[in-house]
């Protein structure tokens, strides 16, 4: 009976033993995953972002945007007006985009788009022995697409001794790790994603505004680099100790040569400059329209059902095509296809009274816009932006490469004036805010806001052609 009873105990006890160690190996893993994914570059960098806000959208408003509702065909009567269905901003030029349920107008576009441009140091093609700084894009870089981005912004209850929140928030950058992971990056992003086959990210902060102190600390410098043909200046964020440590990943995600700089330049109000061709009239406009890194005017517009007209025309394989490719800053629905190609003039009217706790007030002014030209397309809209690679039709059995998609569709069936020669086909109108509806809503201490669900009122129709307007106010 003794036996049995000491024979029960030592296997009872043997069972609480196994049973402790085993909770304390978990809990000894549990601790050791916690602390590195806690150290992780992911943790450190959201770890920065606790006295900011991210502005962005959860659900798109374009998630139904193949929806068949809202092809409206080129002449179609449709009744009431058209209405603003998305907003997008993009931070970082050809980088990815946030979307927004509400943006303010200003004089050089939407606040915080086209704030940031990538660039690489490279040889002057007319004098290979002197070097220049260049802009870079989805045109050579396709999976910059890859890029994502989010926008932080301050609250009226942030730490106002927070570095970020005295830089007026700041852009995170994450983009797909380069580099072999070892295996404490494999189990942060387990940690993260809950999945074994996710690809490790690299995050980055970059900072809105640099005050002059951190500039003078940083040693921070002014650099002239080339968008397209024109000159532009920027800031070199490449000294910001966050944006000079994801360098190297950065340039080795974009293969970009070992012989090649590469930095990230920020336009400060001081960068802006005039547009210089398509001008709207100043009787209108006001003052001459000015822009950051834009590729040449300060807002884009285009239509949900002028893409889905497109979009038909594309082979099968090469259907449906996503409207996102096209980078407008307003979608817009409800009017036919190619109609905003008519437009010289419209209003946009505020459909929503009631404000968010979290909005700042919206001035009591519809804005009116100017439209300048057509947008003469390039081959980005052939980046399909889920994969960073070109798109291509399927080819024929005696070509090896399919036709570039959906740029061989514009060029054929979109080439509808001949205002520039390098177009690409046209889709989507440049617009310019007018100054008497910036400046009323400046009078009242308020934003000029547009958001998702307003309505948009034509004023004026007439015929365009890019570049018929001069050089020259």
């Amino acid at each position: 009976m003794l036996l049995q009873y000491v024979h029960s105990l030592s296997s009872t006890l043997d069972a609480a033993v196994v049973l402790y160690g085993f909770v304390t190996i978990s809990l000894l893993i549990s601790l050791l995953f916690a602390a590195i994914a806690y150290s992780g570059n992911n943790f450190a960098t959201r770890r920065k972002l606790k006295h900011l806000r991210k502005l962005g959208l959860y659900k798109s408003n374009m998630a139904d945007q193949y929806d068949p509702k809202y092809k409206a065909p080129e002449g179609a009567h449709l009744d009431g007006l058209a209405r603003v269905k998305a907003i997008y901003i993009h931070p970082v030029k050809s980088c990815g985009p946030v979307e927004v349920d509400r943006a303010l107008l200003t004089k050089a576009g939407f606040k915080y788009d086209r704030s940031f441009a990538l660039a690489t140091e490279m040889p002057q093609p007319e004098a290979p022995t002197v070097s220049e700084w260049r802009f870079i894009s989805q045109r050579t870089k396709p999976n910059m697409a890859l890029i994502k981005t989010e926008l932080w912004l301050p609250t009226k209850d942030s730490n106002p001794d927070d570095p970020l929140v005295q830089s007026g928030g700041c852009v995170v950058l994450t983009f797909p790790d380069p580099d072999m992971p070892d295996w404490t990056t494999r189990l942060e992003t387990l940690f993260h994603t809950w999945s074994l086959s996710a690809t490790p990210q690299v995050s980055f902060i970059v900072p809105l505004q640099i005050t002059a102190t951190q500039m003078d600390r940083l040693h921070m410098r002014m650099k002239t680099f080339r968008i397209h043909s024109r000159d532009a200046k920027g800031l070199d964020m490449g000294e910001v100790p966050s944006v000079a440590s994801a360098l190297p990943k950065l340039k080795k995600f974009l293969r970009i040569p070992k012989d090649q700089s590469l930095t990230l330049l920020g336009c400060t109000p001081d960068t802006l400059v005039r547009t210089d061709k398509n001008l709207a009239p100043l009787q209108y406009i006001g003052t001459p329209a000015v822009h950051g890194y834009t590729d040449q005017q300060p807002v884009n517009i285009n239509s949900l059902s002028s893409v889905h007209a497109v979009s038909a025309l594309l082979p099968p394989e090469n259907q449906p095509l996503n409207a996102v490719r096209f980078r407008a800053n307003i979608w817009i629905t409800n009017t036919p296809a190619y109609e905003e190609e008519t437009w010289k003039r419209y209003r946009i009217l505020p459909k929503r009274a009631k404000l968010r706790s979290s909005e700042k007030p919206r001035a009591s002014v519809a804005p009116v816009l100017s439209v300048v030209c057509r947008t003469s397309r390039c081959t980005m809209p052939n980046v399909n932006t889920n994969t960073g690679t070109f798109d291509a039709d399927i080819p024929p059995p005696e070509k090896k490469k399919g036709k570039a998609q959906p740029s061989t569709t514009l060029v054929e069936h979109r080439t509808i004036e001949t205002g520039n020669k390098a177009a690409l086909g046209y889709l989507g109108m440049h617009c310019v805010p007018e100054d008497r509806n910036l400046m009323e809503a400046e009078e009242q201490d308020m934003g000029l806001y547009v958001e998702v669900g307003d309505e948009i009122e034509v004023l004026e129709r007439g015929v365009h052609l890019y570049g018929s307007t001069g050089n020259d106010y």
